[in-house]
């Protein structure tokens, strides 16, 4: 087997980045490619994130992992005072990845999990955040558009454009849910229905507001909403990493249901 450097990589991605297998006949059997993000605000203490994804045939995935999880490890260790994490996809069936995974160092630490919970009928409980207003829109305003994508990207460092938000926007019952304190935004949610069940989906809360309540009567507001439309059942998709989003759904009564994709993981610093 052969593993060269791609030479037409994806847009963003050196050379040195990518990966391409190929068998004795030249014959391409797969790439791998390494992803470098800073994400300071979603991952404080390490906010160097490495996302390894491969595409290839079962006997190239030994070699790709390996040589993309070596470039990964360099870069990790290039960027000083700044702990890092190397992860990759793994679906929760796939027990071979993971065998190859866990030789290579990776641990089973991490995933999209579903929680799932019963909508209950009848008014918020949460106490209200002292001193803010609840603010309900779609997200029809350009310039609230706007700011929403600002924040989120720089959130969880993506670089989402009004195309995918817009794509949001046209789902069932969608609903945005705003706490503002006089100083500005403390918390959002976005929330819609598929296939006749809730879903929570796109939750922020304003750092200075954090662990005061916010995040829990935004969702509670949202099972009130969606017990008016005559939903029965929502759930609430997190990363178990994320033990903040994890907490704020097991308060409110989602429960595990469902691993979606596993992120194992190599720790560094």
């Amino acid at each position: 087997m052969i593993i060269r450097h791609s030479s037409d990589p994806m847009e963003g991605l050196a050379p040195e980045d990518t990966f391409v297998a190929y068998d004795d006949l030249e014959d391409e059997l797969g790439e791998a490619t390494v992803q470098s993000n800073m994400a300071d605000m979603l991952c404080p203490r390490r906010p160097h994130l490495l996302l390894i994804r491969a595409k290839c045939q079962p006997e190239a995935r030994d070699a790709l992992l390996g040589a993309a999880t070596a470039r990964a490890l360099k870069l990790a260790r290039s960027e000083e005072n700044a702990a890092a994490r190397i992860y990759t996809e793994c679906p929760p069936e796939d027990q071979e990845l993971m065998g190859i995974l866990t030789t290579l160092g990776y641990e089973d630490d991490d995933g999209l999990l579903r929680m799932r919970r019963v909508i209950q009928k009848g008014p918020v409980v949460k106490p209200f955040p002292a001193g803010c207003t609840l603010v309900r829109d779609h997200l029809d305003d350009e310039d609230e558009q706007r700011f929403f994508l600002e924040r989120y990207n720089a959130m969880f460092s993506r670089n989402r454009d009004a195309a995918w938000l817009n794509g949001i926007r046209a789902k069932p019952d969608f609903l945005r849910l705003l706490v503002v304190s006089p100083d500005g935004l403390a918390g959002e949610l976005l929330i819609w229905t598929e296939g006749g069940q809730g879903v929570v989906g796109i939750v922020q809360t304003t750092p200075s507001w954090q662990r005061k309540g916010v995040g829990s009567y935004l969702v509670d507001c949202a099972r009130s909403h969606w017990a008016r439309l005559g939903v029965r059942e929502a759930y609430f998709d997190v990363w178990t990493r994320l033990t903040g989003a994890v907490r704020l759904a097991a308060t409110s009564g989602f429960r595990p249901d469902e691993m979606l994709m596993r992120y194992p993981g190599i720790d560094i610093g």
